[in-house]
């Protein structure tokens, strides 16, 4: 069993059930995905980030920045080393990687490379594609690399490579060292409402569905249309997988229980399937009733995507449930910024939010690798160079770029320039790769949302409050301010939150299982839009006990002590 800290484990129920929105995301290897998670609008799973050394010495001396090139993978075409923030790293560092770009599918080609012993010199690599490199011996261990030529990567790990090993006890990778705090202010609540709605009800407290409903329906009754439209109430995309990922979003959060994909774990940790846990219906029972009152657009339940966002777009969804679908982008190109969208964090009256703990811990199997393969050159040098990225000035400079230009440091914190920002909005397609703020992953690992670094501010500029105020349009600053807000992560509901203790990496799902998960959504997605389009209010509850009698037959108990069984076991493991 791998070795790994405690508190710095992500519960596999995170990772698993919801994994093909994860997937549908993103299919690239880091530095695509760097590049990605640098956009305003991303946000990122809490996996991991680094918490860097402030050592001012270059590891290996003067030596370790004479003028070297190794190579290294991407998926990225336009990622470059013609950059400011590059060059300055070949200034600081004597580095300087030539990119090997990969075409087609990432995984497909690793394993071509493998095969003929054909690869980078440095790989961004998918935990599953490493373990096959570390068959065939194809990268290096770098135990003894690390401690004797890497004190800012030792330091950065608080002298502890535990979380790096392997089932053989070897390195043969770098993943996300830890922080001190994590502080994501890019998390939003799940439910959205256009500040128009709200600026015309007075800004009034929104606290729980009834208050959502009575704005929706005083504004639907005195605007019935829209741009030439028909107002919509209610309304988001169910097509295909995005049914149970939008809806199951709502019910969970509305009834409080935490981000664990389709399973909760109480406070004796077993593990239950979630469809059935007290409150998990009752969003879709106020779907079923908004409905029969001309509030609910039925076609959530099977529009695409694309269909809903044309709806979006003409300011005509007054409200948007479920998170996903934000429309402030389009909106604001169509001269309708008044409708700009605010989330609310809403549960039901009487239940506590549970939240999954922030981990501060790289997230084991939930991310990439830097490994060095055999093919390296120089090893030594190679892993002298990313010692180097390790320190907090480095860190600072991939996750924020030039000082006085891409930012500045106001009241002791690092903030992002008027430039920066319209830089962005001026090139969104190419701004990482032609100002060089795609490289905090192949650089230096990857940061996750809301992590700090060593000095206590924020490890890449995305995640800042200066950055987020800078990218709201004034309707939305405006509005926030109306509810003591600066960003939507200021209107959460606190709650508890809870530590999940589980790796998806280590946990052995049998065959089983994972054909239950499939049917059980499969069965849950036929029963829903019985559930919400039901006109007699007095079969609900029979309805959905339906569904748990179906599953039932399918196994369901059983499945519930198998990831029980393997949720408890690995709490074991860790406790060793």
């Amino acid at each position: 069993m791998w070795k790994m800290k405690k508190h710095g484990l992500v519960s596999v129920l995170l990772l698993f059930g919801i994994v093909a929105t994860a997937c549908s995301n993103g299919n690239g290897n880091g530095n695509k995905g760097a590049s990605q998670e640098a956009s305003p609008s991303q946000s990122a799973a809490p996996s991991a980030s680094a918490s860097a050394s402030a050592s001012p010495s270059a590891s290996g001396g003067e030596a370790a920045r004479e003028p070297f090139t190794f190579t290294m993978n991407t998926d990225n075409p336009n990622i470059n080393w013609n950059n400011e923030v590059a060059q300055e790293v070949t200034k600081r560092t004597g580095a300087t990687i030539k990119w090997d770009v990969i075409t087609g599918d990432f995984r497909e080609k690793m394993n071509v490379w493998l095969a003929a012993g054909d690869y980078p010199e440095v790989i961004n690599i998918h935990d599953n594609t490493l373990q096959s490199y570390i068959g065939a011996k194809a990268v290096l261990d770098l135990t003894d690399l690390i401690k004797t030529h890497a004190p800012n990567i030792m330091k950065a790990y608080n002298n502890d490579l535990s979380s790096l090993q392997q089932p053989d006890g070897k390195v043969y990778g770098l993943l996300q060292p830890p922080t001190q705090k994590v502080n994501n202010l890019t998390q939003a609540g799940w439910i959205a409402i256009q500040s128009a709605v709200l600026k015309e009800a007075g800004y009034p407290e929104i606290k729980t569905l009834d208050d959502v409903k009575k704005v929706t329906v005083d504004y639907m009754k005195k605007y019935p249309d829209i741009g030439g439209g028909k107002t919509i109430g209610f309304s988001n995309y169910g097509a295909a997988n995005q049914l149970y990922n939008v809806f199951d979003t709502s019910a969970r959060s509305y009834a409080g229980l935490p981000t664990t994909a389709q399973y909760f774990v109480d406070d004796q940790n077993n593990a239950r399937l979630r469809f059935f846990e007290p409150g998990y219906t009752d969003f879709f029972k106020f779907l079923n009733q908004i409905n029969k009152e001309g509030l609910f657009d039925p076609e959530s339940l099977i529009q695409t995507q694309e269909q809903f966002t044309t709806k979006c777009s003409q300011g005509r969804v007054l409200v948007i449930f479920g998170g996903g679908g934000n429309c402030n982008g389009s909106l604001e190109q169509n001269n309708m910024a008044d409708r700009t969208y605010i989330n609310f964090d809403i549960v039901a009256p009487g239940k506590t939010k549970l939240a999954v703990k922030p981990s501060t811990y790289a997230s084991r199997g939930g991310d990439m690798w830097l490994s060095i393969t055999k093919n390296a050159k120089n090893p030594e040098r190679i892993i002298q160079f990313y010692d180097d990225m390790f320190k907090l000035e480095n860190q600072i400079l991939v996750g924020w770029g030039i000082e006085g230009k891409y930012y500045t440091v106001e009241n002791g914190k690092r903030t992002v320039t008027d430039w920066l920002i319209d830089e962005y909005k001026n090139r969104p397609n190419t701004f990482w790769e032609d100002l060089g703020m795609g490289y905090a992953r192949p650089l230096s690992t990857n940061y996750a949302s809301g992590f700090t670094l060593s000095d206590g501010d924020f490890a890449m500029y995305s995640f800042s409050e200066s950055w987020i105020s800078k990218n709201m349009n004034a309707v939305a600053i405006e509005t926030l301010g109306k509810y003591g807000a600066k960003t939507s992560a200021d209107l959460l509901v606190k709650g508890e939150e809870k530590d999940y203790q589980f790796a998806g990496s280590v946990a052995k799902w049998t065959d089983d299982i994972k054909t239950f998960n499939t049917e059980a959504i499969a069965e849950w997605g036929k029963t829903l839009p019985k559930f919400i389009l039901e006109k007699d209010e007095s079969k609900l509850d029979g309805i959905w006990q339906g569904l748990e009698k179906t599953l039932k037959g399918k196994g369901l108990d059983k499945q519930n002590q198998e990831v029980t069984a393997i949720y408890q076991e690995y709490l074991k493991s860790v406790g060793k």
